[in-house]
C-alpha cells in the first residue's frame, strides 16, 4: 500500500526493479534518472555492497498525475541481483506497489532469470503479496546480444500470468521509458482500486 502524506497531499508509490545480477536493473534506473527533468527528480542514492549495489531515487511524473487531489510521487529502487543479498532484496520489497522484473535475454542466463523470478515469488509471499495480484511489468533486456532466447520461450518460463512485457536494450535506453510508463499506470490503477 502506498504511503499517503496528508500534510503535503502526496501519495508515494514504491516501484522496485527486480531480477538477476547484471540483468540491467541499475542501467534502467540510471537511464530514467538521466532522462527526467532535473526539477522533477531527486538525486540518485547508491548503497554499494561488494560486487553489487542497490540504488534509489524518487521523482514526480512529468504530467503531475493526481489522485483525488493528491500528487503522486514514485520512489524507484533496484535490488541487488546476487543471491547472497537475499535479505536486502526482501527488505527492499517491503511496501512495494509495483515491480519491474528485468530479465537477461541471453540463453546462458535463463536459469538465473527463473531462479530470480522464483525468489521474487518467495520474497513477496513473506509480505502476503503474490505475483497474480501485484502490478508487474516484465522487461526482456539485452535484446542486442548474441545468442538470445526467443520471446515466446521467455514468456513461457517467466510470465505464466500474462503480465505486460517489453523488449529492451537498456544501455541504449530502448524500452526503458515505455516499461516505466506501463508500471506507473498499472500501479496507479491498482491504488485507485484500493482507495
Amino acid at each position: 500500500m502506498p504511503s499517503i502524506n496528508f500534510a503535503n497531499k502526496e501519495i508515494n508509490c514504491k516501484i522496485v526493479y527486480y531480477g538477476p545480477a547484471l540483468s540491467g536493473k541499475t542501467t534502467n534506473l540510471l537511464h530514467v534518472h538521466k532522462a527526467l527533468n532535473p526539477q522533477k527528480k531527486s538525486r540518485i542514492l547508491s548503497l554499494a555492497t561488494q560486487g553489487d549495489r542497490t540504488i534509489f531515487f524518487d521523482f514526480l511524473p512529468v504530467e503531475g498525475k493526481r489522485i483525488k487531489d493528491f500528487l503522486v510521487r514514485f520512489n524507484l529502487y533496484t535490488v541487488p541481483g546476487q543471491v547472497f543479498y537475499n535479505a536486502t532484496r526482501k527488505l527492499v520489497l517491503r511496501g512495494v506497489d509495483g515491480i519491474v522484473f528485468v530479465a537477461d535475454s541471453q540463453i546462458s542466463r535463463q536459469r538465473e532469470n527463473e531462479d530470480s523470478m522464483s525468489n521474487l515469488r518467495d520474497n513477496l509471499s513473506k509480505y502476503k503479496k503474490y505475483i497474480e495480484d501485484t502490478p508487474i511489468v516484465i522487461q526482456y533486456n539485452k535484446r542486442d546480444m548474441k545468442n538470445i532466447e526467443e520471446i515466446e520461450n521467455m514468456n513461457f518460463m517467466l510470465n505464466k500470468e500474462g503480465k505486460p512485457w517489453f523488449e529492451s536494450i537498456a544501455t541504449e535506453g530502448k524500452g526503458v521509458i515505455p516499461t516505466l510508463k506501463k508500471i506507473a499506470k498499472l500501479t496507479i490503477k491498482d491504488i485507485l482500486k484500493k482507495l
